[in-house]
């Protein structure tokens, strides 16, 4: 499944979390709520979000994530996760952070959402918005063992996502 894909099943969810196997896919503002929430971001209190607490709560209920995904505010939400939890790898589109470390961030460079973020991967925008994540998010991800788009099995035990 490519991170477009996922990003995009995110996005048509009320919480803006979509589980595919071991990937959590985290979407950016949706809602009023959202934006109230991106505020918070600049005083680092992206952990009292409600898409920090919807993905908390999918990431507890989910043993097998081992990958966030996430677009602007989600971005903000994989990398607060990700410093809960080390072992998670994150993949962030146009994530609003300030930072020249790298890692696996992209950005468009004209996103005025992402400008400050100096350690991401920058490229050109493909289409008319340079905050999108769909012209970036063309990477494709393979599967954990045992998991799949449709569920994971554990000891033998087949679960299906909803």
């Amino acid at each position: 499944m490519e991170n477009r894909q996922g990003l995009a099943e995110a996005y048509k969810i009320d919480s803006g979390t979509y589980v595919a196997g071991d990937s959590l896919y985290l979407a950016g503002t949706k809602s009023a709520r959202d934006v109230w929430d991106d505020l918070k971001i600049p005083f680092g209190m992206t952990s009292r979000s409600q898409r920090y607490e919807d993905a908390n709560r999918v990431l507890k209920a989910n043993p097998q994530i081992r990958r966030i995904v996430g677009h602007s505010l989600g971005g903000a939400v994989a990398l607060e996760l990700q410093r809960e939890h080390p072992e998670m790898k994150t993949i962030t589109y146009g994530a609003p952070v300030i930072s020249a470390s790298g890692g696996e961030r992209h950005r468009a460079v004209f996103d005025p959402v992402a400008m400050f973020d100096f350690g991401a991967k920058t490229e050109l925008p493909r289409g008319l918005n340079p905050h999108g994540y769909s012209g970036l998010a063309h990477e494709f991800h393979s599967f954990a063992k045992n998991t799949s788009k449709d569920g994971y099995s554990t000891n033998g035990t087949e679960h299906l996502y909803r």
